[in-house]
């Protein structure tokens, strides 16, 4: 047998032991996110089912022998079981309760959970939970919580994102710029704000335009506390404009799709505005504001200095801007807005022009976050 023929068996024989691990890898990996969807699935049980008061789907998300453990204020441990827990709301009575699943962690027949909720002017609960797979189903077998009392109204900003993974309908990737991201929610964050985020979809957002080498970026890169809201943002739905002073719009190719066009970001944003909030956006994140219209139905901007990321800086003849729904600068403008720029990169060019804030390119974010603060605290209440 020649020495070529043997190599050529061995590849062969090499080639489809690869391909019998990469299937098993992927059918794990298919499997574990079937687990995790039934997870996310009893979960929303909880949540609907504790903020609906609905016991049928609380009981459909605990198991029968369900546990809830915590430590009282005098530091004693409480422990209820799962029908003294559901005794405690009253059927059909809805609550103001918001919640929001963190974070699923599975393995084999067992998981781990932890879901925030929200109870407007009262307190924020962090729920941690143990989960069993029997029977084909996973059932909540154990709770643990904390609280906190809820933020305090007047410190609280809105980050609008997008769920776009790709320039519209091409197969180009698309991303939230994350400098956008953890530079203004830094200075926030340093101001004492609390920040919520949003998408239209809701969950994970696509992030891109990284750069480790900054030391800001990769602090915020590796905080699994920051990176856990990045990839849980609340649907619309799940937020209240009257929370909220400000708005803030952030940037990269992925704002360009699926925000200014959806009715309930506009909404809230609207109402948010219409009440003396500030609005205000960076870079691409401008393209989310050019449908926003205030009580008169005209454009909140109208009339208003307006900038963002302009035509002069992309490539017009790419495919990525070919997919785009408008041109940032010529839709403000054809909506009363007057769009101004600085036709050099990366200054910090940025222009605040009554309750709308908006910065050119990534160097502004700071800048934009700052005058947003400044103009939240001399505001003067309706």
């Amino acid at each position: 047998m020649s020495s070529l023929f043997i190599r050529a068996l061995l590849g062969a024989w090499l080639l489809l032991c690869l391909s019998h691990v990469a299937a098993r890898s992927n059918e794990r990996l298919q499997h574990q996110g079937s687990d995790t969807e039934q997870i996310a699935r009893t979960l929303t049980d909880y949540i609907e089912g504790t903020a609906n008061a609905d016991p049928l789907k609380l009981r459909r998300a605990f198991h029968p022998d369900f546990k809830l453990y915590t430590v009282g204020e005098a530091g004693e441990l409480i422990a209820r079981s799962g029908e003294q827990y559901i005794a405690g709301f009253r059927p059909g009575e809805k609550n103001s309760r918001v919640g929001r699943i963190v974070a699923i962690d599975v393995e084999n027949n067992i998981a781990t959970a932890k879901v925030e909720v929200l109870v407007p002017d009262f307190r924020r609960y962090t729920d941690y939970f143990m989960l069993l797979k029997y029977d084909g189903a996973w059932k909540i077998v154990q709770k643990s919580y904390t609280w906190e009392k809820a933020p305090v109204p007047g410190k609280r900003i809105l980050f609008v994102t997008s769920s776009q993974h790709t320039y519209g309908e091409t197969r180009l990737n698309a991303a939230n710029h994350f400098a956008e991201i953890a530079v203004a929610y830094d200075v926030f964050k340093k101001h004492g704000y609390a920040v919520d985020f949003i998408s239209p979809a809701g969950g994970a957002i696509p992030l891109g335009y990284i750069e480790t080498s900054d030391p800001l970026q990769k602090q915020y890169l590796y905080d699994t506390g920051f990176m856990t809201l990045l990839k849980n943002t609340f649907t619309p739905q799940q937020v209240r404009a009257k929370d909220y002073q400000a708005v803030y719009y952030s940037g990269g190719g992925s704002a360009m799709f699926g925000v200014a066009d959806n009715p309930e970001i506009q909404s809230l944003v609207q109402t948010i505005y219409r009440t003396g909030g500030i609005v205000s956006a960076i870079c691409h994140g401008t393209a989310g504001i050019v449908n926003l219209k205030d009580a008169d139905g005209k454009a909140i901007f109208a009339d208003k200095k307006i900038t963002g990321f302009p035509d002069l800086f992309e490539d017009t003849g790419a495919e990525y801007y070919k997919s785009f729904p408008y041109s940032i600068d010529k839709e403000i403008t054809r909506n009363g807005g007057q769009f101004i720029y600085s036709k050099k990169w990366n200054d910090n060019f940025y222009v605040v022009d009554g309750k709308i804030i908006t910065g050119q390119d990534p160097s502004a974010t700071a800048s934009v976050a700052e005058q947003v603060v400044k103009s939240v605290e001399n505001r003067q209440p309706l």
